[in-house]
């Protein structure tokens, strides 16, 4: 269901009374003024009218009024919570005032409702995209891509999202079908060099495209990432701070830039963003562990424990929590715990020997 169609849906779901509907007349003939008075009219009689309510939102959006339209719009769902559509009409309100986070739980909401609305699912894959979420942003766009396979729109985004997954195949196969964007083009080819780990010819690609738009935030986080792979922490920080500046939303670049804040004697400055990244993604582990980290650092002890603990419950399997967790349990006089922990650690590091020797294994059968 286009968007075009949601707006009408919630312009037709009006009670017959004649200022509802002659607002929702004005409004589809452009008198935004005229529609505005006879929605406020009938909202002066009907207080609690999810439709005025909802029209009001959608009048104030097509005005670029987007503050004003998410208010009428939480009003509408206070006044009528089975107005599912709503949840969409605040997503693009949301998306518009970069809260791409708040935007995706409004978007997930809907699609309860309307499982099977291609465009929903793109726009929840943008959204995660923009968060970081790469996992997430493919399944969504994927997702989108098999409901409406005719829509080319969708492709670059996927192929993107790929690419910063590491699935360079199907990144490459999906750039090959879409409508030629040089743009596009060059960022996709340097993120497939990144996952490669060719940094200089992914800079290329990055800078190419950066001269046919300056401001494209991908190619400015993905050259940010360059810069620090190859430990260049001064560039990188001036890089993703422009990102974060044009994308508030960019959980992944507001926890680098938190690392690296911490890495150059910043702490302070450091935890700040990595606690921001904690609002901007749900369930990320990255910040809950560096925030352990420093803390543990910093001989903050019962901070270290929270952070690690959180880290830990999102990502059992990773050693260097596990070891973290244990060294802090330790300092505290907790040597139980951290006896457990750091035979845990011993289990993990013995998993990945393990998983190597049979690799090699592996490969030594196939050859002729």
């Amino acid at each position: 269901m286009p968007i075009a169609l949601f707006i009408a849906l919630f312009l037709a779901a009006a009670a017959p009374q004649n200022a509802l509907d002659s607002g929702q007349a004005a409004m589809r003939a452009g008198d935004l003024v005229r529609a505005e008075e006879l929605f406020r009219q009938y909202l002066a009689e009907n207080p609690n009218s999810g439709a005025a309510l909802s029209n009001l939102g959608a009048l104030h959006a097509r005005r670029g009024q987007y503050a004003e339209a998410l208010s009428f719009y939480e009003k509408a769902l206070a006044a009528d919570p089975g107005l599912a559509g709503v949840h969409f009409n605040m997503a693009i309100a949301l998306g518009q005032m970069k809260e791409h986070a708040r935007a995706a739980e409004h978007l997930r909401t809907f699609l309860k409702s309307y499982p099977d609305e291609p465009r929903a699912h793109q726009l929840l894959g943008l959204c995660l995209i923009e968060t970081g979420d790469l996992k997430g942003a493919v399944a969504e766009l994927e997702t989108s891509y098999q409901l409406n396979p005719r829509d080319a729109s969708i492709l670059y985004a996927l192929s993107y999202a790929h690419a910063r997954a590491g699935d360079d195949k199907r990144a490459v196969e999906l750039a090959g079908q879409a409508t030629a964007n040089p743009v596009q083009a060059k960022l996709i080819e340097g993120l497939i060099e990144f996952r490669r780990d060719r940094y200089a010819e992914a800079r290329t690609h990055f800078e190419e495209a950066l001269e046919l738009d300056p401001n494209l935030v991908p190619a400015l986080a993905a050259l940010g990432r360059v810069e620090l792979a190859e430990h260049n922490d001064a560039e990188s920080i001036r890089l993703l701070t422009r990102v974060i500046e044009l994308n508030p939303a960019d959980a992944e670049s507001t926890y680098q830039l938190g690392v690296l804040h911490d890495r150059n004697g910043r702490s302070e400055e450091g935890v700040k963003l990595l606690r921001r990244a904690i609002t901007l993604r749900a369930n990320y582990p990255d910040p809950h562990y560096q925030i352990g980290r420093i803390a543990l650092e910093h001989k903050d002890y019962k901070t270290a424990a929270a952070e690690l603990e959180e880290a830990r419950r999102l990502l059992p399997d990773q050693e260097a929590i596990r070891l973290a967790l244990g060294r802090t349990y330790q300092a505290l006089g907790r040597e139980a715990e951290a006896k457990k922990e750091f035979a845990e650690v011993r289990r993990l590091k013995a998993l990945v020997i393990e998983k190597s020797r049979q690799r090699v294994e592996s490969d030594s059968l196939m050859k002729p």
